[in-house]
């Protein structure tokens, strides 16, 4: 004990000694903020940001545009400054230097973005293809969710099940929806108790609270972020606070019979050494789409920071959501005529008409239905089908900048998930015979802690551990009557994982070179599964259990900027992964003996599935014109898809050989190939017009034709889209936001005359219109009114498998901003 007490001591007077050398070696960061003829820009927004997230300070210019951070280590940092009527400017800084900022009438926005290396970098710093959609953007255009935010990004493609509140999915480069990745502030979301583990199961819930930006990387990422970092990550940078106390309300509604209040609050006390951020946000759709998808949602974020120097800082977060939507049946060709479908071939997909539709959900029988030449029955109403759910995720992030070289940061984040489903009797096609409930909970800690080290200005070091514990329960519950009743049947999974990274950045040649290098290895500990139901057992029980295979990933990163042409060249080659899900490993069905009355349990999952592998490649030129009023970017990349985790019921399991007994379940199984090209532009031609856009071509296919037979594409995979964003200011009180996402058509899998068949679901256009004005109604106080109207041209169209979206919707507000 004396031993160890003594060790403790050491370390106290160790860690103390690095304090007050860091605090001995305090500088100040002082500059102006001035416009392009030198004078002073007033009440300017500066943010201070460290190399390593440890620091991030604000503060607001003077009457003279002053500006002036004290008691800073004696390192580098990242300058951001913005003011109305201003492009936002970025620019490296170091203690005692001249820290003066021009900003720009003209020109697109500068930004510092955090995802493309997990630390902040200006623009021009970034080797990866990277989008940020920054709170204002987010704001002209009025949306309020996540999707509906990255919908006008290049390289990604979003499937949305018929309107708000509805099963939604994310596809970055033509890759499954469980490969990107979802981060808050850095720190992973995803639901442990979904089938792939990832965070697909609540996209239709990430709605906008409290966003400060959303960062939207592409290419693999997994090397600094873990799993299912493959195609793309998406980082949620929350509202940090600061400055003086202002907030908003906000109460909105229209069609669909929506209705959304938002309410939202941020500011900074002691000089900003207290800074907090906090909103809440209710959403309820009482009709949706056909007239029966209410959906509702409320959700709360808030974030306090404490900087017990400008060198330490505590910071807390919260972000939860508590949700309900009343659940569709699935569109289906079950009572077409069987000739409609040709016998071989892809199926033109044929909806059948709105009225017809009518027909059948008010009991026509379908020899009475008017078929014409319909190949797919489109969703409808299911009156007692629902999901209820809710989220809940906290982190506590701990920073301390040692010394100019040293830093470290600890961060623990928890996330709750939990889905209740309950369907009944009622609605079309297969119905259970009476109300069953089915309960699903996810958690998932995670700790994690990194040491900075920058030795020279040009070279900065990071390396870290990571650990994650998630843990898997649900319950089920069909509420027959004797014998077939089956109650509290329950299963709980977790797994352990432990990884190790590392990133090296160099900046070379004047900082017009960028080169970063890391690397991950993940190690994962498998408990036990418990399984509480009557008259069975589990296929696990008997299984020795080892660390299933090591996941290994590294990415390697390239960028340089001409300054005299104004051209960047970049290009990222590396590897990433995806853990299989829990229910991957050991999940199963429950099914009862109709003699018995017992319950019998098939497995599906195998406990030593290996990571899903993926090889990625991409390269592109981002080039500036007209004083940077212009950006274009160009991007090809390439995925190999090396290994995936597939659901296989085809004949390749053998219930007499597989060590679990299965005829179908969960397996290793080939890949395919993602491969295309983006192309974007990001425009200012004036001071009040701001323009963005992008083309991307996708060409994804399989090795294996797993779903249907002969076919090879990736289903749900649009080979173009198109998008646009327009935003027009009118003086200072009028606004106008027009934006555009074009989809070429996609293959959907249904079953069609006894097997499976691929159809051809035809594209669409969708174009949104939002206008607003704002009133000045006291010193620093202003009601904004707006206006917006979404699928402006009324196009009737499907996505997926025929989910019917909603038509022409308007919706109007006013915002109290103060």
């Amino acid at each position: 004990m004396s031993s160890i007490f003594r060790g403790l001591i050491l370390g106290a007077a160790w860690w103390l000694l690095l304090v007050s050398s860091a605090a001995a070696q305090s500088n100040a960061i002082r500059g102006r903020i001035l416009d392009e003829q030198g004078s002073p820009v007033p009440n300017a927004r500066v943010a201070l940001q460290g190399r390593d997230v440890s620091v991030r300070l604000t503060t607001v210019s003077s009457a003279n545009g002053e500006y002036a951070f004290e008691n800073v280590a004696g390192r580098e940092y990242l300058i951001e400054a913005e003011a109305p009527g201003f492009a936002r400017t970025t620019r490296r800084v170091t203690p005692g230097e001249a820290a003066d900022v021009t900003l720009k009438v003209e020109g697109i926005a500068d930004v510092v973005v955090v995802t493309a290396a997990g630390a902040p970098q200006t623009v021009d710093e970034v080797s990866k293809a990277i989008t940020v959609i920054d709170r204002q953007e987010i704001l002209d255009r009025n949306e309020f969710a996540l999707y509906e935010v990255l919908r006008t990004a290049p390289g990604i493609q979003i499937l949305n099940n018929g309107g708000p509140g509805a099963f939604t999915q994310l596809r970055t480069r033509g890759l499954r929806p469980d490969a990107t990745a979802i981060l808050y502030d850095g720190l992973r979301f995803r639901d442990a108790s979904t089938t792939q583990g990832d965070a697909t199961s609540f996209m239709s819930n990430l709605n906008f609270v409290d966003f400060g930006r959303v960062e939207f990387l592409r290419g693999s990422g997994s090397s600094l972020y873990g799993t299912n970092a493959v195609g793309g990550v998406v980082n949620i940078v929350s509202n940090p606070g600061g400055g003086p106390t202002t907030g908003s309300l906000q109460l909105e509604g229209g069609g669909l019979g929506l209705f959304r209040g938002r309410f939202q609050l941020q500011g900074g006390l002691a000089g900003d050494r207290f800074t907090y951020s906090f909103a809440t946000m209710h959403l309820n759709v009482t009709r949706g789409v056909n007239g029966w998808t209410p959906t509702r949602s409320t959700g709360v974020q808030g974030m306090l920071r404490y900087d017990f120097t400008p060198n330490i800082s505590l910071t807390g977060r919260v972000t939860a959501s508590d949700d309900f939507v009343a659940l569709q049946i699935s569109p289906t060709t079950a009572g077409i005529p069987a000739a409609n479908f040709p016998t071989v071939g892809v199926i033109p997909a044929r909806f059948l008409p709105a009225d017809q539709v009518r027909r059948l959900i008010a009991g026509v029988p379908p020899s009475q239905i008017i078929w014409g030449d319909t190949t797919i029955i489109p969703n409808r109403q299911d009156p007692d089908n629902r999901r209820s759910s809710d989220f809940a995720m906290g982190a506590v992030i701990f920073n301390h900048t040692i010394n100019p070289t040293v830093g470290y940061r600890v961060a623990w984040q928890r996330v709750h998930t939990a889905r209740v489903f309950q369907n009944g009797p009622g609605g079309f096609g297969f119905q259970p015979v009476t109300s069953n409930f089915l309960n699903y909970v996810g958690d998932i800690d995670t700790v994690d802690a990194r040491v900075n080290w920058q030795p020279a200005r040009w070279f900065t070091f990071t390396a870290g551990y990571e650990f994650e514990h998630e843990a898997y329960f649900d319950r089920q519950d069909n509420r027959l009557p004797d014998p077939q009743r089956r109650v509290n049947v329950q299963t709980n999974i977790s797994q352990n994982a432990h990884a190790g990274y590392f990133q090296a950045q160099f900046r070379l040649l004047e900082d017009r070179l960028q080169l970063s290098l890391s690397g991950r290895t993940q190690g994962f500990r498998l408990n036990r599964p418990t399984f509480v139901a009557t008259g069975t057992t589990s296929a696990y029980a008997n299984v020795q259990l080892k660390a299933p295979p090591t996941a290994y990933t590294g990415d390697i990163s390239a960028s340089y900027f001409v300054p005299t042409t104004r051209t960047k060249l970049r290009a990222h080659v590396g590897n990433a992964y995806r853990a299989p899900a829990l229910y991957e490993r050991f999940g199963g069905g429950f099914f009862n003996n109709p003699r018995t009355g017992l319950v019998n349990f098939t497995p599906y999952g195998d406990p030593f599935l290996a990571p899903d592998r993926y090889n990625s490649f991409d390269a592109g030129v981002d080039q500036y014109f007209f004083r940077d009023r212009l950006q274009i970017s160009i991007t090809g990349f390439y995925t190999r898809v090396v290994q995936i985790t597939a659901f296989d019921s085809s004949g390749v399991l053998n219930p007499a050989t597989d060590p679990y007994g299965r005829s179908s379940g969960y397996i290793n199984g080939s890949g395919g190939i993602s491969r295309g090209v983006e192309v974007s532009f990001n425009a200012r031609p004036t001071t009040t017009l701001t323009l963005n856009g992008s083309y991307t071509h996708t060409s994804a296919g399989t090795d294996r034709d797993v779903s249907v037979r002969g076919f090879f594409r990736i289903f749900g995979v649009a080979e173009h889209t198109f998008t646009f964003v327009a935003n027009q200011a009118l003086g200072k009180r009028v606004n106008i936001n027009f934006d555009l996402a074009a989809y070429s058509s996609t293959y959907a899998s249904l079953f069609a005359v006894n097997r499976s068949r691929a159809f051809e679901v035809p594209g669409y256009v969708k174009a949104d219109v939002m206008g607003s004005y704002t009133l000045p109604v006291g010193n620093d106080r202003t009601l904004r009114f707006y206006g917006q109207v979404e699928n402006m041209f009324n196009r009737r169209f499907f996505t997926g498998n025929g989910w019917l979206a909603p038509g022409v919707v308007g919706r109007g507000g006013v915002a109290f901003q103060f």
